[in-house]
């Protein structure tokens, strides 16, 4: 699962990235690339379940995160002055300013309403050249995909009521828009990016409050050795990393869930999407257990930890065997059967 930083310039973004990667900030001059931070997904029942089996290896889910370069923008062509990666990431992570640092007072419900107006335009104009192509095909008599036609009219209907696309799934797994890019229909989180001294969430003037990080101090806690950082925090008064936070939202976000493999050699979280079935999990670990699936023997996270090992909870009469189709639940344990 990969998740893009944008926003409007200054937001802190490359900050907020160091912070993310353990790295020390680096100037913009000249970067050409995107940089990339590949992250753990906190998630304490990785550790707990590592405490029981005391494998070889404990391997927590991962999630990446992208700070993409600057856009090259091309004047004639509005929608090439957002980053092209943001087209290829699940998921959209905002960077609004509200702190002030010589910039000038933050306005974060303005900045928030411009990126999003951005975003909206960017859709809006894709989706238009597309029913433009397709009117041009059928003026030459060639027949074009009804129901493509049909979702991109609903789309522009949506965006031209200045609504993003993420209200309704179809727009980002749809097969016949996978190569739209759409960008309002990737979820979305926006994070304020706040002041040193301040942990209030701004109004941004929607439903859902931004998730706060102070990038600065966050930077700085990830330079630090992890017994300083902890002094440094409960100084801060902090229990827990805001970056954890953020990453957890952000695994939330592109509805994900994690399920888990265990044993002597490796206790290990995997990701799947909510709702997949088992043989589909299967093909998570490895492409041979989907395509030789038998059946899956599951076991509930709570009740291994409550009755201490498996052989407890298979006495206990909790341990399922689920077929193909069973849809797997965050927190379950797999053991899949197969033959090819």
């Amino acid at each position: 699962m990969r998740l893009a930083l944008c926003g409007l310039p200054g937001a802190g973004k490359s900050t907020l990235f160091a912070a993310l990667a353990g790295r020390k900030l680096a100037g913009d001059k000249g970067r050409d690339q995107a940089g990339t931070a590949i992250l753990p997904v906190p998630d304490q029942r990785v550790d707990k379940l590592s405490a029981l089996f005391n494998p070889k290896k404990t391997t927590h889910a991962q999630i990446t995160y992208l700070d993409p370069a600057p856009a090259l923008a091309k004047p004639e062509d509005p929608t090439t002055r957002l980053p092209p990666e943001l087209r290829q990431c699940e998921g959209l992570i905002e960077v609004v300013r509200n702190f002030d640092a010589g910039l000038g007072a933050p306005n974060p419900q303005g900045d928030h309403q411009a990126f999003g107006d951005e975003l909206l335009l960017n859709d809006l104009i894709t989706v238009e050249r597309r029913l433009e192509r397709m009117a041009g095909e059928r003026q030459r008599g060639r027949k074009v995909d009804q129901e493509e036609l049909d979702l991109c009219q609903r789309a522009k209907a949506i965006l031209e009521d200045n609504q993003p696309l993420r209200g309704e799934p179809v727009f980002m797994h749809h097969p016949k828009l996978k190569g739209f890019g759409l960008l309002t229909a990737r979820p979305l989180i926006v994070v304020a990016n706040n002041a040193e001294d301040d942990p209030t969430p701004p109004d941004l003037g929607t439903p859902e409050p931004p998730v706060v990080v102070r990038a600065a101090i966050e930077a700085d806690l990830a330079q630090m050795e992890e017994d300083e950082r902890a002094e440094f925090m409960a100084d801060l008064g902090l229990t827990e990393s805001t970056l954890d936070r953020l990453i957890k939202a952000s695994y939330a976000a592109v509805n994900l869930i994690s399920f888990f493999t265990v044993g002597p050699d490796e206790v290990r979280a995997w990701t799947v999407r909510a709702g997949a079935p088992a043989d589909e999990a299967a093909g998570v670990i490895h492409s041979d257990l989907q395509k030789g699936f038998i059946r899956a023997e599951v076991m509930r996270y709570e009740d291994i930890t409550s009755h201490g090992s498996e052989a407890a909870v298979k006495k206990a009469g909790l341990m399922k065997l689920c077929g193909r189709d069973y849809l797997v639940q965050d927190g379950d344990i797999l053991h899949v059967r197969f033959n090819l």
